[in-house]
């Protein structure tokens, strides 16, 4: 009999055990992601590739992508105009940060012509996006965005990053991470 209970105690105390690791590994994972989370924020020193092959030109790829209500937006309705793209995500909290600056900036100087284009690279939360709109008096366009349109734009892999493209169409700078108002603003002046 007390060899039995030896052996439930040490499976007990090994079930104990593995249950714990987990416990331990599942915390470190989550705190890995966290850290990453907050890397988004940082300014990176090197822009994003452009496009891998390319040489000379930095012309602004062409998309065509849908909004919250299902219209068709085509880059082509930009042309001309000094337009700034931004890759987010509503659950990222650098992106969610600069919007009201965004917001801000855009309001100043849309009668001048500028264009601000939000593209969301939101997957699960797209559903959010009507609402994130709402609560964030966005009223520049938000369009829904996809992994070859983030591709043409160099391979987008860190949110947020922006680009600030010309009256010429031509990509002037590409900002990745966070940026405040008015470092927004001053970039965006240059364009118009």
């Amino acid at each position: 009999m007390q060899c039995v209970l030896m052996s439930r105690r040490g499976i007990s105390t090994l079930v104990l055990i593995l249950t714990l690791a987990f416990v331990f590994a599942g915390a470190f994972l989550l705190y890995r992601n966290w850290q990453a989370g907050l890397e988004l924020g940082k300014t990176a020193q090197e822009s994003p590739s452009w496009p891998p092959g390319a040489t000379g030109s930095r012309t602004a790829p062409s998309f065509s992508l849908k909004d919250t209500n299902g219209n068709i937006y085509s880059s082509s309705q930009f042309t001309g105009k000094p337009t700034v793209i931004n890759f987010f995500a509503t659950w990222c909290p650098p992106c969610r940060n600069e919007i009201p600056g965004f917001v801000e900036v855009y309001n100043r100087h849309k009668a001048q012509g500028l264009e601000l284009i939000g593209i969301s690279l939101d997957t699960d939360t797209r559903g959010e996006l009507a609402g994130f709109i709402m609560a964030n008096k966005i009223d520049y366009r938000i369009l829904f965005g996809d992994l070859p349109t983030a591709r043409a734009y160099g391979g987008v892999t860190t949110i947020p990053t922006t680009f600030f493209v010309g009256k010429d169409g031509e990509i002037k700078n590409i900002h990745v991470g966070y940026i405040d108002k008015d470092a927004f603003d001053q970039e965006v002046r240059k364009l118009l």
